[in-house]
């Protein structure tokens, strides 16, 4: 059973939007600034639909990744959120480490799973899987003026673990 209680086929659509969402925002980079001020939700609260081309100009790492998965799953599927838990309003690298699902190995990630970085609960950051390279996960971070940025996953020394919402 899957977190979403997606099909097989909805969840390949749902990683395909939130991937699509982390891409558009990589690509527009000098674009898309970090602030963890009341701007940083304005992706969500404008409605802005990644398949459209719009982003968000304003983000910091968990408000950026919500909105990728708010593309795939709210906005695919009408889905309500799995991610915080919070009506797709708020939350932080904590109320995401306390929903979804923690994928047991690496091997077993895929791309729209996220990755949380910290000492532990409530976790500092998070980041966006959007490809598999020579099976090492691939991500899209925004953690930082200037980002976003694609990186491999273990470019932090505290990786704490990867999480399913898809």
């Amino acid at each position: 059973m899957s977190v979403s209680g997606l099909t097989r086929e909805q969840r390949i659509r749902a990683r395909d939007r939130t991937v699509q969402a982390a891409v558009l925002a990589l690509h527009r980079e000098p674009q898309v600034h970090y602030t963890q001020g009341p701007t940083r939700w304005e992706g969500i609260d404008k409605h802005f639909n990644a398949r459209t081309g719009d982003y968000p100009r304003h983000a910091d790492c968990s408000s950026f990744a919500t909105w990728c998965l708010w593309n795939g799953l709210f906005l695919g599927f009408g889905l309500g959120d799995l991610v915080n838990g919070m009506n797709w309003m708020a939350g932080y690298t904590g109320t995401m480490l306390g929903h979804g699902k923690q994928v047991q190995h690496v091997t077993n990630v895929q791309r729209g799973d996220c990755a949380l970085y910290g000492s532990g609960f409530p976790g500092e950051h998070v980041a966006v899987v959007i490809a598999m390279k020579g099976g090492v996960p691939m991500v899209v971070s925004h953690g930082s003026e200037p980002g976003p940025f694609y990186l491999r996953y273990d470019y932090r020394s505290d990786f704490l673990e990867f999480r399913r919402y898809i």
